[in-house]
């Protein structure tokens, strides 16, 4: 047991080495501007990077720099709830501390249709992959202007017991077939700190942990 310990809190002090890099952005292509295409994330449903486009067709208009991701739902039947989504995953340990936002909006063309809704979100998985904590906050909704880049606040989530992998989500929620879509750029995930950030600072720290 003491052994099995050992290994995690090595893991952890390692996950440290890569993310105290003092509040630097965890993510990759955190702008989307490597593109075509949407490397460094995990996609499912309807994402897509888009560059910069007139107001007509599309109104594509980055917070910054030449692309973003667009979003938007799946039309699978009247009444199939569904759900788009981009992500990324990171090592983690109980009472880690993450911080995560995203730029969001929504155009004149294509605007979000009530009811659905986009969240950025941070949730915490075990050993198994089974998710067991979340923390999320509504970024669109269709009662928000458009053509506004909404700035919005850092979610925070702190890893539960048992977690040894976090995610970092972008989701576009659609209960049925109403239709528009959502833009969002400048995402950004900090490691805040925890136990990890504790655990060890230099490798001959991290192999004190074997004797």
């Amino acid at each position: 047991m003491q052994s099995s310990y050992r290994v995690v809190s090595i893991m952890c002090a390692c996950l440290l080495l890569l993310a105290t890099a003092a509040a630097a952005n965890m993510l990759a292509n955190p702008g989307f501007e490597d593109a075509p295409g949407l490397p460094g994330w995990q996609v499912f449903g309807n994402a897509y990077a888009e560059t910069r486009i007139p107001a007509e067709p599309g109104n594509i208009e980055p917070y910054e720099g030449d692309w973003l991701c667009k979003m938007f739902g799946n039309f699978w039947c009247e009444n199939c709830f569904n759900v788009t989504g981009v992500f990324q995953e990171f090592d983690t340990c109980e009472g880690d501390e993450w911080q995560f936002s995203v730029k969001s909006r929504h155009t004149g063309y294509d605007p979000m249709q009530s009811p659905n809704w986009m969240v950025q979100k941070i949730a915490f998985f075990d050993g198994g992959g089974g998710e067991i904590g979340g923390f999320e906050a509504i970024i669109l909704d269709a009662t928000m202007p458009i053509d506004t880049w909404f700035d919005n606040a850092p979610t925070i989530g702190i890893a539960p017991a048992g977690a040894v992998k976090m995610q970092a989500l972008i989701l576009f929620l659609q209960p049925s077939l109403e239709g528009g879509a959502g833009q969002v750029d400048n995402a950004e995930l900090i490691y805040v700190g925890g136990p990890s950030a504790n655990e060890q600072s230099t490798w001959g720290q991290i192999k004190s942990l074997y004797r």
